[in-house]
Parts: structure tokens; sequence; C-alpha cells
């Protein structure tokens, strides 16, 4: 997995390529803990075009991040999900709860409205 963080305002887009899973979960949660710490980032999208799978520890992690980051009044919003991706969402009726843009710019401007 590769990870590139790109910083607007009190949002932070992670673009990732490769999969997310519990393999590769340790850098991604320090690459997610550098990112939000000492700052005022609040908010975290995460773009996914290039993430072919996600699996159950990752979800996990998901849902605990978003709940961490709601306690701060922020979000995770997802950008393009991959065709896998949103099926494993759906099965895992997690689709409702990550909100998916078609592109950056959207999801960033969701966030900081």
């Amino acid at each position: 997995m590769n990870l590139t963080a790109e910083t607007y305002g009190h949002a932070v887009v992670l673009n990732i390529k490769g999969e997310l899973t519990e393999d590769s979960l340790g850098a991604f949660q320090r690459e997610v803990e550098h990112q939000l710490a000492g700052r005022d980032i609040i908010d975290l999208v995460l773009n996914l075009e290039k993430a072919p799978f996600v699996d159950s520890t990752c979800l996990e992690y998901l849902l605990d991040l978003q709940d961490q980051l709601a306690e701060k009044l922020g979000q995770v919003k997802l950008v393009r999900p991959d065709e896998n991706v949103r099926k494993i969402l759906e099965i895992t009726r997690l689709s409702g709860i990550f909100e998916t843009y078609k592109d950056t710019a959207e999801a960033v401007k969701a966030v900081q409205a």
C-alpha cells in the first residue's frame, strides 16, 4: 500500500494505492495518526479509487476513526470506492455509515460546509 496526503484547511485527503488489509493496517494507522497529530485536522477524506480491497479489520478501524473524529465534530468521507469496495460496504451494511463522493473536491467541500 502506498499513501500520499494533501491538506485542505481542517481536512486531510489520503490517496490510497493498494489494498487496505490487516497487513497494511499498521502503516495506515501511523499515517492517519501523523496527519491528525498536533494540527487542527478534524476531517479525513479517503480517496479509494486505487484501493481494490478493504478487509474487515480496516473497516473496523475506519468505524473507530469515524467515532474519534465525531467527538471533535469531524468526519470520514470516502471518494470513488472501487466496485469491489462498494460491494463490501453494501454487504457489511456500512454504505449508509460512510458517505461517498465522485471526486476529492466534492468531498472536501462537503466537510468544509
